[in-house]
């Protein structure tokens, strides 16, 4: 029984020297590991797939294969330009001053200017409010 189970080993070939040749010896003696065998290689046989003629497969390859188009050529060259566009926006984007920040100084006299403006503003709609109701 114990070298019943190499016959998976033996169809693929994965058995040493000894080893193949203790089971060869073996499946002079036994029928039920030679059509275990024999049933392997069929089924083997049939699952690989037949080559097909070499005509065959270019008329094929001819019939399917795209022709390249005018701009495939020139698929390098606009994306080179594409990224030098880029890095141009990119460049321009970091050479800009930054208008975001502010001075403190400046901070504070600009909300003290329109703080007064704002209250005052508040004040009188507040003061028309209230003499409505």
């Amino acid at each position: 029984m114990k070298y019943c189970e190499n016959v998976m080993l033996y169809a693929s070939n994965e058995l040493d020297g000894a080893e193949k040749a203790e089971f060869e010896k073996h499946l002079q003696t036994c029928a039920a590991c030679r059509a275990e065998l024999r049933l392997m290689q069929r089924t083997e046989e049939a699952l690989a797939a037949a080559a097909a003629p070499a005509s065959v497969v270019e008329d094929l390859f001819a019939k399917t294969t795209r022709r390249k188009s005018f701009f495939a050529g020139w698929k390098p060259a606009l994306a080179g330009t594409a990224l030098l566009g880029l890095a141009m926006v990119m460049a321009l984007g970091v050479l800009q001053p930054d208008k975001t920040a502010f001075d403190a100084s400046e901070v504070i006299a600009y909300m003290s200017e329109n703080l007064d403006e704002e209250y005052l503003n508040f004040s009188n709609d507040l003061a028309l409010f209230e003499q409505e109701f």
